[in-house]
């Protein structure tokens, strides 16, 4: 095996223990008559962002060497995915999920700074890619957004946000469909 597969089986772990709790305790959150669209479309953008995180992650499969250092930055991806499932998918009914939402607004609007602000430290010990790099402009851009729903405290501001993220989410998958693409612009793109 392969140094990469083993970090692999280590992010797969988190993300599918992550997914299986998701996806166990997802029904009450659509079933329920007290439901709320944003927080029910943070929870399929979370389930999307699964998916996409598992996908992104074969593009490490050309590193040779690791650090300890780009491992656990490595990690903080499906982590911060379960903590955030953790947040908004709870074990059980809510009696009213918009209520539910915003009493768990600033917790998770800070795991997803931090799930966006990951990838750039990574990219940067990982392929030498400068911080501030025409690629890592999404994360930058989501991590803005981020930001404004942090110190926002207004149910429009949640509302625009989970529609740019979600959609924001399916872009980044459409567009990263093919790794060998993705990685040759990745390896063209860095200086030298």
């Amino acid at each position: 095996m392969t140094l990469f597969e083993y970090i692999s089986i280590a992010t797969s772990l988190i993300l599918s223990f992550s997914l299986a709790r998701t996806l166990t305790n997802i029904a009450p959150i659509f079933a329920t008559e007290h439901r709320y669209w944003v927080h029910s479309a943070w929870v399929l953008g979370l389930l999307v962002s699964h998916a996409n995180l598992f996908w992104q992650i074969w593009l490490y499969q050309g590193v040779e060497v690791w650090t300890l250092v780009e491992f656990l930055l490595l990690l903080m991806g499906p982590i911060m995915l379960l903590i955030g499932a953790s947040l908004l998918v709870p074990v059980g009914a809510v009696p009213d999920y918009r209520i539910y939402f915003e009493s768990k607004r600033v917790p998770f609007y800070s795991v997803l700074i931090v799930l966006h602000v990951q990838p750039i430290p990574l990219a940067y010990l990982l392929f030498d890619m400068p911080i501030i790099h025409p690629l890592l402009l999404s994360q930058l851009i989501f991590v803005s957004a981020a930001v404004v729903g942090l110190v926002g405290r207004k149910r429009s501001i949640d509302m625009v946000l989970v529609c740019f993220w979600v959609l924001g989410v399916i872009g980044g998958m459409i567009a990263n469909n093919d790794h060998e693409a993705t990685r040759a612009l990745i390896m063209e793109s860095l200086p030298g």
